[in-house]
């Protein structure tokens, strides 16, 4: 581990968590970096005083985090919408589904891909039809419209076979929706995107960023069947030419699915996705998963398929709380204690919650 901890120590220096605190709870949400933190309080600070560029300084940077985010799943920014949430992008998806489409959608499917669609069954006549995760290639038929699920499941970190996913979708005709809030930046999506049509991720998890920061990949041939109902000012073309008046002009990329932003928290998201960009080239996340597969190992829990540890226990809830009592911050999601590494996490992070969640777990 001296290896990784050396490759690590730079991005850790990034990073202020509280002392004795072994932080491996990403998956709920990530820890901000320095400059993310500074940004924000520039911010707040350039409000109260009345003095900031609203434009300059805050909505721009929406711009360069599309770029980011376009490079960290090696897409393009022009396919790239900024949203607020995942639901608000699978929302868009729903209400775009024509009446009788069958969409098909893991058992326990996280709520905010799941109930956009079940509104859609209820309100415009979409079929939602639930199959297990494991099973979700083999479920897709000839009738199948559109297949949505979680890349990377909260519950329990497993992760979707997306090669069988898009290859039976693609011989079915259907369209693929994924949400890769839980897999980005840890599990790649490239060799699939040419092949997924809705890619969504909320970046206040593993991208470290502030909450209110999605985006949505949408593939080229889907802009014109997508229907822009959120059209804003800001989906305009061009980009603050016209806050009143029509006719509807839309930008020509997939920036005319944007929604208005919340300006702060994509300030702050442009230092922590600059620096995972970084990581990312360096081979820094790469160190991430070592982390995770020697936690997984030394807990004797299946090797991990992305950055989410989990372990069994009797009593998750109780679990958690006595391990945060030992200052391993964690989560109880399922029935199981989830850990979920990131670069700011240490060999002794690891080592620490291996012997504390033993003990616990014994």
């Amino acid at each position: 581990m001296t290896v990784v901890a050396d490759r690590l120590s730079s991005a850790r220096a990034q990073f202020d968590p509280a002392p004795g605190l072994a932080y491996l709870d990403a998956a709920t949400y990530g820890l901000p970096p320095k400059p993310t933190v500074a940004a924000l309080d520039r911010a707040l600070h350039r409000w109260q005083a009345g003095t900031a560029d609203w434009v300059e300084e805050w909505d721009r940077e929406g711009e360069a985090c599309r770029a980011l985010f376009a490079t960290l799943i090696g897409g393009a920014a022009d396919e790239v919408a900024l949203l607020p949430t995942v639901s608000v992008g699978v929302g868009l998806v729903a209400a775009s589904l024509p009446a009788g489409t069958e969409v098909v959608v893991p058992d326990d499917e996280f709520t905010s891909v799941l109930f956009p669609l079940l509104a859609a069954e209820q309100g415009r006549g979409v079929v939602v039809r639930t199959a297990p995760f494991a099973g979700l290639a083999e479920a897709i038929r000839p009738e199948t419209g559109l297949v949505a699920f979680s890349l990377v499941r909260s519950q329990d970190g497993r992760t979707a076979p997306l090669g069988a996913i898009v290859e039976a979708a693609a011989r079915q005709g259907a369209w693929v929706l994924v949400d890769a809030t839980h897999a980005t930046p840890f599990v790649p999506v490239h060799p699939h995107l040419d092949r997924i049509d809705y890619l969504i991720c909320h970046g206040y998890k593993h991208l470290l960023c502030p909450r209110g920061v999605a985006f949505l990949r949408v593939r080229r041939e889907r802009w014109e069947t997508l229907t822009p109902w959120f059209a804003n000012w800001r989906a305009g073309s061009p980009l603050y030419g016209r806050s009143v008046g029509g006719p509807l002009t839309l930008a020509p990329t997939a920036a005319r699915f944007d929604v208005s932003l919340a300006w702060h928290a994509w300030a702050g998201a442009r230092p922590a996705l600059e620096l995972l960009v970084a990581w990312q080239r360096d081979g820094a996340l790469e160190d991430v998963l070592a982390l995770s597969r020697r936690l997984a190992d030394g807990l004797g829990a299946p090797a991990p398929t992305s950055s989410i540890v989990v372990v069994r226990a009797a009593d998750a809830e109780a679990a958690e709380a006595a391990l945060a009592a030992a200052g391993i911050k964690c989560a109880a999601r399922g029935g199981n204690i989830r850990l979920a590494p990131h670069v700011y996490n240490t060999p002794d992070d690891i080592d620490r919650a291996i012997e504390a969640a033993a003990r616990l777990l014994a």
